[in-house]
């Protein structure tokens, strides 16, 4: 369910009590800092006394701390699990940032659950696996850990290809080139057993997030747009033994291919949402009075990216 944030309501979390422990959190590439929301809440969409990641920008594009909050907005629209994540600045350090809801159960400050990365079980199954580059990530080795959590586990219930189905149609639409296999992963409770796939996140390099405004207009035609299109790839790759990553569509073509039921749930996904969905999102967030705020050129850049690869989505996934 997406959770409304108006534009009046950005969140300052200068006074926030900062978890030490994490206080700077030190996985990735951009900086963040584990939060705790006041109690009471400021708003009604934050969950007092739970924690948020205050997650900026890459230094190089200033602007990207927006994707993360459009990919919610646009996750929740298609029925993806996309943690809760609203706009957020620190007035105080004139900074901005996406502000993402901690997606660990806790019970007061104390989080029984842990999450267990995805690379932990590559490590498992692949020989002599690259944690820091994760070159051999693939979806086959996936489902094996998938399938054998499966039936090892019987607090583990969740429909696994359903979840992967989702998250590549998703990441296709969106261009998301960062699904390592540290952006995703199984969620424990030790205490009770039980088991639970992570929601789909850290959507942030995507979407056109690193083209400089000045390049907007290079991509004005849909011969251009398909270059770039054509130049995205996933970061798995589908096999253990292939050279290179697969390209979104070749990998959702693979998937489809492997299990031809869940054809029918990515075409049901798009067609959750369309260009007006797409513009209503990006025109609510241009809105928003922050420190830096989300450019009109960049939201129609975003606008025009989606939406072809909206289309080239359902042609292929409907052909």
């Amino acid at each position: 369910m997406n959770v409304k944030q108006l534009t009046n309501e950005a969140v300052d979390v200068t006074d926030w009590l900062r978890d030490e422990e994490f206080a700077e959190y030190p996985e990735g590439a951009r900086d963040k800092t584990l939060l705790y929301c006041p109690n009471p809440s400021p708003y009604s969409f934050l969950k007092a006394g739970h924690r948020y990641l205050f997650k900026r920008s890459s230094p190089r594009y200033s602007e990207q701390f927006w994707v993360e909050i459009f990919a919610y907005q646009l996750g929740t629209r298609m029925g993806i699990p996309v943690p809760a994540t609203f706009v957020a600045y620190d007035s105080k350090k004139e900074q901005s940032g996406a502000l993402i809801e901690w997606f660990l159960n806790q019970i007061g400050s104390f989080s029984q659950e842990v999450l267990i990365p995805g690379g932990d079980y590559c490590q498992q199954y692949i020989p002599n696996f690259d944690r820091k580059k994760g070159k051999q990530h693939n979806f086959e080795t996936v489902a094996q850990i998938f399938g054998d959590l499966s039936k090892k586990h019987a607090g583990f219930s969740e429909d696994w290809k359903t979840y992967w189905a989702k998250t590549f149609i998703f990441d296709a639409l969106i261009g998301n080139t960062d699904r390592h296999q540290d952006n995703w992963g199984i969620i424990e409770n030790p205490p009770t057993g039980e088991m639970r796939i992570s929601p789909v996140f850290d959507n942030g390099t995507s979407m056109g997030h690193e083209i400089s405004p000045t390049k907007f207009d290079s991509y004005t035609d849909a011969s251009q747009l398909e270059k770039y299109l054509n130049r995205g790839w996933h970061h798995m790759k589908w096999k253990l033994s292939d050279t290179a990553q697969a390209g979104h569509i070749e990998l959702l073509k693979k998937f489809i291919n492997k299990y031809p039921e869940t054809r029918q749930l990515m075409v049901t996904c798009l067609k959750m949402v369309n260009y007006e969905t797409l513009k209503t999102i990006l025109d609510n967030l241009v809105e928003f009075d922050v420190p830096v705020r989300l450019s009109k050129e960049r939201a129609n850049f975003m606008l025009e990216l989606l939406n072809f690869r909206y289309q080239r989505l359902l042609n292929e996934l409907q052909s």
